[in-house]
């Protein structure tokens, strides 16, 4: 059961990668590309995706208000941020959802999200979204805004928008000028 929702995991960012205008080629003129790469629970890589990302044809690829899952909104998040503002690194605080547990801290700029399921404790994972991430979805009430994300483009080069590791595998997506070598 895990190993199928971390493959539709996989498959979701995938398709949010892909979205917007496919490339043609010889007429990628974007001047940024988003990374998408996956690999098994024995680190072997599975996935490796390279995209155009064009602002102005297809929007953020991250639009946190637009989730289907229930499970995390927002105000859970901005309390839980708010919350590991007041703490020393490294020491969590936990928050419930209506079928999971999840441990969050904050850990060498990034927020770690661990969820254990009520139901069952197989599988464990661990989501970390950079700090600069997470206060830019806050600012803006949920979006990863175009601006954001081209601001933080210009300012560090790659920029991380996630990481996720489980015993399954795991996903780092990222941002970055094109033309710049990828991970």
């Amino acid at each position: 059961m895990m190993r199928a929702r971390f493959l539709v995991a996989m498959g979701v960012l995938v398709v949010v990668g892909c979205s917007g205008n496919p490339p043609r080629a010889g007429a990628d003129t974007s001047p940024y590309r988003l990374h998408i790469q996956g690999h098994l629970g024995c680190g072997l890589r599975a996935l490796e995706i390279e995209v155009p990302w064009d602002s102005d044809k297809s929007g953020s690829p991250f639009n946190f208000t637009a989730d289907a899952s229930d499970d995390i909104d927002l105000d859970r998040l901005r309390w839980a941020w708010a919350a590991l503002q007041k703490l020393p690194e490294g020491r969590t605080v936990t928050f419930h959802t209506g079928s999971e547990t999840i441990r969050a801290s904050s850990w060498a700029g990034f927020l770690v999200l661990e969820p254990r399921h009520l139901d069952r404790d197989d599988h464990h994972s661990r989501i970390k979204i950079p700090d600069y991430i997470v206060n830019a979805i806050l600012d803006h009430d949920g979006r990863l805004t175009d601006r954001d994300l081209e601001r933080l483009v210009r300012e560090r080069g790659r920029v991380t928008l996630v990481k996720i590791n489980s015993d399954q595998g795991g996903a780092s997506v990222w941002m970055e000028r094109a033309g710049e070598p990828g991970d």
